[in-house]
């Protein structure tokens, strides 16, 4: 019996190794057929883009506003993109809880909002997400995540840290160059060493010592906890490394394993050239001697390679040149013979990176306001760009971000790690500054992106571009000949749309509705009437799509602050809400003294509409003024008006702007607030005999629904983004203010062609305070500084 179940369990082994080897040799020739250059163009020849959120703080008091610039770039071209228009805001808590989400509309790439961080927030740590839908296809980091604190000074669990909190616990990563220890040639380690909250422990020295207590090699590491090592490894040997924490020593298990054979892919540089090698050992060149290597390298949009085959030699050096490099992360991947990739190294290219910096011309102080003028080195900048600054006591401690919008665009997408202190490679760069970021690099193993994704993508890519909210308008009753007028909503005007034959549905596109707006459709009879129709509707998209993404973010770093710092901002909040209600007092008495106002400075005749006269088009309404005569043409789908008096046809000016006269064809006068005839000769910008006819709209004050026409409600809707006022404080010199208060923000600042950019920020008795500027040009400049003012 036991010689039977010996003979059978040797079948069951000699299988099972059958069929370990058949997948060992399909997993190492599933991909020699394939090209590497054409499953690498499929895989990036989509469009892509990255999105990157300045918030305008770190830490916040429970009650007041996250404030945020959000930049969408193209991802393969480093500018700002304008492609998609939807832009996606998340709050999440803890445990990944959506707390708050936010839908907005991106012009020129860019996009200003808030969020109030009222009674849904408790204290403690959150996440700030910010995407489009388009990004949602692919797997690489190409949306915005960070963390940041809300600290409730009425809740002191929350707000001061114990002494058992700082217990010094270390996560040590030792990890080789290109991904692979091979004994017997020079490796080089990257080493980081983080504490229990996930940063790095600065300036700590170690070494590292073999089973025979013999030290190999020593190392120290930067401020961010980051430093790098090469040793000779051997196969009989076993290696720890020792960490000197203040004298006391820490030891780390090497936890690589050494391996017989292999090639090691190594990255340097020159002052003008990245030196890529090639090293193996005699063991590998006994067996794979003259075989085809692949080095292959990339940025994520375009793909070079070379071929290498090892003769005698143990090590091959090909140099490239910075300017034939991409400005920013390089992927280089080595392959086998059969297409797998063996290695891999991150290098960032510096060169051709376009950081301007600011020099201060003026500061001014006036009355409410600081008057601030920076000139920088640009000139005949004439296209789009944008600078958001974050104005912030010199003594804060409320700003410690780990991403900017150089790490978020040029690297964050292109690792799978996070980085601490993102901003610190790219202020003031200099040698010591770029061998840190090399290092980093180091640490972060193979980059996102995967070569088995690669090989097999099929582009699939179900998640659209979106440009507003697309409208479905489904009709259940079918009639030959129909119409439908669609009503006007703030930034869109009404449209009549006709029907010579039977319909089940039609669609309408790029509509921007704000701030929970209502849209409004009636059917028109044959007589130019409307009625209530009977249809429902869908709306693409309907809802905040989920960004299912696994990603790691550093929480804030940790303060060990007194709670006594927290006894000016006990009521913080009540004073602001106080404020608010106040402001909405003054409004409310001011209502009068503001239609009073607004017929004063007319020239013409100012009419505020009536409940009854927002039951009107604006065609009937005008045809009951002196001197007016206004209808609706259902032929050729135009307003027609004529102004008796001045004898001519007006201008139509719809808040602010001139419109033409089939987009005011059947405008309903349900959120119009009031209408000025002028019939002078020239009325601002706009001249001609008929003189001017001005409306001015408030969607959020008078929208109503009306029994001639069908009340939709959109899903999902636009947040308008809102004037950020500074919150109010007791204290301008209390240590709360000076730490975790907020002077000013300002998202939206234009570099003007000179090169200048002026703005004005509140007034505050401080008389030093710090700038956090970031911003891109039209040509892919990066604005990024941190600027310390002295205010006299």
């Amino acid at each position: 019996m036991k010689k039977i179940y010996s003979k059978q369990f040797k079948k069951l082994i000699l299988v099972l190794f059958t069929i370990f080897l058949n997948k060992s040799i399909a997993s190492q020739t599933i991909y020699s057929n394939k090209s590497i250059d054409s499953v690498f163009t499929n895989y990036t020849k989509p469009f892509q883009e990255v999105v990157y959120a300045h918030l305008n703080k770190s830490k916040y008091i429970k009650g007041e506003s996250i404030e945020f610039c959000i930049y969408t770039f193209d991802k393969q071209e480093k500018m700002l993109s304008n492609i998609s228009k939807n832009l996606y805001c998340v709050i999440s808590d803890e445990n990944n809880n959506p707390i708050k989400k936010q839908l907005l509309k991106l012009e020129n790439g860019v996009i200003s909002g808030s969020i109030k961080l009222d009674s849904a927030f408790k204290g403690g740590t959150y996440t700030f997400k910010a995407y489009t839908n388009w990004l949602l296809n692919f797997a690489e980091h190409n949306y915005f995540a960070d963390t940041f604190e809300i600290i409730d000074p009425n809740d002191t669990s929350t707000n001061s840290l114990k002494s058992t909190d700082k217990g010094f616990e270390i996560d040590a990563q030792i990890l080789p160059e290109s991904g692979h220890v091979v004994s017997d040639v020079l490796n080089t380690m990257g080493i980081i060493i983080k504490d229990k909250f996930g940063y790095g422990l600065p300036y700590l020295k170690g070494k590292l010592i073999d089973s025979n207590q013999k030290i190999i090699t020593s190392f120290s590491l930067n401020k961010l906890g980051i430093g790098r090592f090469s040793f000779t490894p051997k196969l009989d040997q076993n290696y720890i490394v020792i960490i000197d924490n203040n004298g006391k020593e820490i030891f780390v298990d090497f936890n690589q394993n050494i391996e017989k054979k292999g090639v090691l892919l190594k990255v340097s540089k020159n002052n003008t050239h990245a030196l890529i090698s090639l090293v193996t050992n005699n063991f590998y060149i006994s067996k794979f001697k003259n075989k085809k290597l692949q080095l292959a390298f990339h940025d994520g949009l375009k793909l070079n390679k070379f071929d290498f085959y090892f003769d005698n030699s143990l090590s091959i050096t090909k140099k490239i040149p910075f300017k034939n490099l991409a400005t920013g992360i390089n992927i280089f991947t080595l392959f086998d013979e059969d297409n797998n990739p063996i290695a891999e190294r991150l290098f960032f290219n510096y060169e051709g990176l376009k950081i301007v910096k600011s020099n201060v011309t003026s500061v001014n102080r006036k009355d409410t306001l600081i008057s601030l003028r920076l000139n920088y080195n640009i000139t005949n900048n004439t296209g789009f760009n944008n600078v958001s600054v974050s104005i912030l006591p010199q003594q804060t401690k409320s700003y410690h971000k780990n991403t900017n919008i150089i790490s978020q665009t040029l690297i964050q997408p292109y690792i799978r790690g996070t980085i601490e202190n993102g901003g610190y490679y790219f202020m003031d760069i200099n040698e010591q500054k770029k061998y840190d970021l090399d290092n980093l690099l180091i640490t972060q193993g193979w980059s996102s992106y995967n070569w088995n994704s690669i090989f097999n993508s099929d582009n699939d890519l179900k998640y659209p571009f979106e440009k507003g909210v697309s409208i479905k308008v489904n009709i259940p009753k079918l009639k030959k000949r129909s119409a439908y007028l669609v009503h006007h909503i703030s930034n869109r005007g009404p449209e009549l749309i006709n029907f010579e034959e039977e319909i089940k549905s039609f669609q309408m596109y790029q509509y921007y509705p704000e701030d929970n707006e209502t849209l409004y459709i009636s059917k028109v009879g044959k007589k130019g009437n409307l009625y209530e129709p009977s249809l429902y509707v869908q709306y693409f998209p309907s809802s905040v799509p989920n960004l299912n993404k696994q990603f790691k973010t550093l929480n804030p770093i940790k303060n060990y602050y007194a709670q006594e710092v927290f006894l000016g901002a006990s009521n913080f909040e009540n004073l602001n809400k106080v404020q608010v209600l106040n402001e909405i007092v003054i409004k409310a008495n001011l209502e009068e003294k503001r239609v009073q106002s607004i017929k004063n400075k007319s020239f013409g005749r100012v009419f505020f509409l009536s409940e009854n006269d927002r039951n009107m088009t604006l065609a009937n309404y005008l045809n009951g003024k002196p001197g007016i005569s206004a209808s609706d043409n259902f032929q050729t789908n135009q307003f027609v008006v004529y102004n008796r008096i001045a004898d001519g046809v007006p201008a139509m000016i719809l808040d602010g702007f001139q419109v033409t006269k089939d987009q005011l064809f059947y405008y309903w006068l349900d959120i119009v607030d009031y209408i000025e005839i002028n019939s002078t000769m020239t009325v601002g910008f706009i001249t001609g005999r008929g003189g001017a006819i001005n409306i001015y709209t408030d969607a959020l004050k008078f929208m109503r629904s009306k029994s001639t026409v069908r009340k939709v409600e959109f899903p999902l809707t636009f947040s308008k983004p809102e004037k950020f006022y500074s919150p109010k404080y007791q204290s301008y010199t209390s240590k709360f203010y000076k730490e975790y208060g907020v002077v000013d923000w300002l998202p939206k600042n234009k570099i003007d062609e000179n090169g200048h950019l002026e703005f004005n920020f509140t007034n505050t008795p401080l008389n030093k305070i710090t700038l956090f500027i970031e911003g891109i040009t039209e040509d892919g400049t990066f604005i990024l500084e941190e600027k310390k003012i002295q205010i006299d």
